[in-house]
């Protein structure tokens, strides 16, 4: 078999005409006892979320993770198809292919389709209830019914106690999903209880998050504006359910001790909430901080910030500080940001926090406990080798979720999807009833396929022609790819590869399409076919 097709452009060509990338790629299929150990490369993928400028954490992600994923699969074409919540829509970058309104169903189906005409072979979706239409979010269902591909979803959110309409469809999501990716220990506890969903199924890989050396904080400070100070942070889309009024309201009893010490809260306030009530919420923390005699101690970065911008602040912070209020919390792109550069983080106990501050990693603190989190930043900024300690520990602690690693992870999990995949359809495609060639076998002999019939039987004289026997050459190709392949097929093969072959013509650099039944072409300049 390997001696089938010469190397150059007749090889190439040949390979082309039957829709494989050279003759080398139908001789591996006729031949699958060939082994080549190389990893198997994606060459369309897909990923569908928010996309900025879209201002949320999960647009945030899905550009991060994409362009992790780019970095992993640099030969990769990528479909990214944007989530969108306005009418107006979003001016989005190039790489945006598509656009779903998130309450057009058709627009669901049409990008299915494409996705599915294009070839691609694996799609990455974010998941959150809320950024996709229907009762929650049952519209993505009617996408994800339609792929012919595995499809990889990251849920943002996991629910303990989902109401039924919850429920259902994050069953159908495990369902059609060839893997879910979850990025706490927790959730894949609460989907193995809740909803069934095993370890081969559901798979863990942390937040992703910059890579940053580990640097001390006064170069940062320096620049930006905050030389001298004790810096506590938190950052991210401003909202009630952060709890920052907690730690305002212990920056009395911290400024005792530490007078030089701020609280910076970096971020824009959350869309939804400007647009119901504008700057209300971020003007009642400065209103409670001046009640106090703190405003002077609090400081503001009210907008929307990049990685780079947002990765010097946090470098420039001696502590970082989530006093979240809901325990319900999977995952929070903040602390993974915080632990990635080597933050000390003083926490409440929401779920991720929980799992990623063990260890000695950060402090937990009560919810709404206003004193337990004041003594908790007292005592580590009174205390400058436990708290270097307990940043050198959050910088190691955060090495996996580097978003390099995070991507391979994630590439690695999609190839093994992908090998699923093509295993469930060679399993399905074998439980079908064997394609029966005696008709082709009749109209073909040692030489090629016969251009014609007559009632059933070869017409010698319209000899043979090439086109044909290149079908036939290519329906061998892919019986032999799926394992079918019977001996009499393959003589056929070997005599439709060495017809194709011949039919190349170096001289004109075309194929010659017909072959009268002597053996002599009838059209030596080659075919306009």
């Amino acid at each position: 078999m390997r001696a089938l097709f010469i190397a150059g452009a007749g090889s190439q060509r040949i390979g082309q005409l039957m829709g494989f990338d050279s003759a080398t790629a139908i001789v591996h299929a006729l031949n699958p006892t060939r082994s080549v150990a190389v990893r198997p490369t994606i060459q369309r993928a897909a990923m569908i979320g928010n996309f900025p400028p879209r201002k949320c954490g999960i647009a945030t992600f899905t550009r991060d993770s994409f362009e992790a994923l780019r970095g992993a699969l640099p030969k990769t074409k990528w479909s990214l198809v944007a989530m969108e919540d306005r009418a107006g829509g979003h001016d989005y970058p190039s790489t945006v292919t598509h656009v779903i309104p998130q309450d057009e169903l058709s627009a669901y189906e049409r990008v299915a389709d494409d996705l599915n005409l294009s070839g691609v072979e694996a799609v990455f979706v974010q998941h959150e209830f809320g950024i996709y239409g229907g009762e929650s979010g049952a519209h993505l269902l009617v996408l994800l019914r339609r792929l012919r591909m595995p499809v990889i979803v990251t849920l943002h959110t996991v629910l303990e106690r989902p109401n039924p309409a919850q429920k259902k469809v994050m069953d159908e999501i495990i369902s059609i999903a060839g893997a879910v990716i979850v990025m706490s220990e927790m959730g894949a506890d609460i989907l193995e209880r809740v909803h069934g969903a095993g370890p081969q199924k559901v798979h863990v890989i942390p937040h992703g998050a910059p890579e940053r050396p580990f640097l001390p904080t006064e170069p940062f400070k320096g620049d930006l504006g905050l030389a001298g100070h004790k810096v506590i942070m938190t950052f991210g889309l401003l909202s009630p359910n952060k709890g920052l009024e907690t730690i305002i309201k212990g920056l009395p009893s911290v400024l005792a001790r530490h007078p030089d010490a701020v609280y910076l809260i970096a971020g824009a306030t959350h869309p939804h909430l400007v647009a119901n009530e504008g700057e209300a919420y971020r003007e009642s923390l400065i209103e409670l901080a001046r009640s106090l005699g703190v405003v002077d101690h609090l400081r503001f970065v009210n907008r929307f910030l990049g990685d780079e911008e947002l990765v010097d602040l946090l470098q420039a912070a001696d502590l970082y500080v989530t006093p979240y209020l809901t325990e319900a919390q999977i995952t929070s792109g903040t602390l993974a940001y915080a632990i990635a550069v080597g933050k000390p983080v003083i926490s409440t106990p929401y779920w991720h926090a929980k799992e990623a501050l063990a260890d000695g990693v950060g402090v937990i603190c009560p919810f709404h406990d206003t004193k337990a989190f004041a003594t908790a930043i007292t005592d580590l900024l009174s205390d400058n080798a436990k708290r270097d300690a307990m940043a050198r520990r959050a910088y190691k602690a955060g090495e996996p979720s580097r978003w390099r690693k995070v991507a391979d992870s994630v590439v690695d999990l999609a190839d093994a999807c992908r090998s699923m995949h093509e295993k469930r359809k060679e399993e399905a495609f074998r439980n079908l009833a064997r394609p029966k060639l005696d008709g082709l076998y009749r109209m073909a002999d040692d030489c090629g396929v016969y251009q014609h019939s007559r009632f059933g039987a070869p017409d010698r004289r319209h000899g043979y022609c090439t086109d044909d026997t290149a079908r036939a050459l290519t329906l061998m190709a892919r019986l032999a790819s799926e394992g079918v392949m019977e001996p009499a097929a393959l003589k056929l093969a070997n005599s439709c590869a060495a017809f194709v072959n011949h039919a190349w013509s170096r001289e004109t650099g075309r194929f010659r399409n017909f072959m009268g039944f002597d053996r002599q072409w009838l059209d030596e300049g080659g075919s306009d076919d």
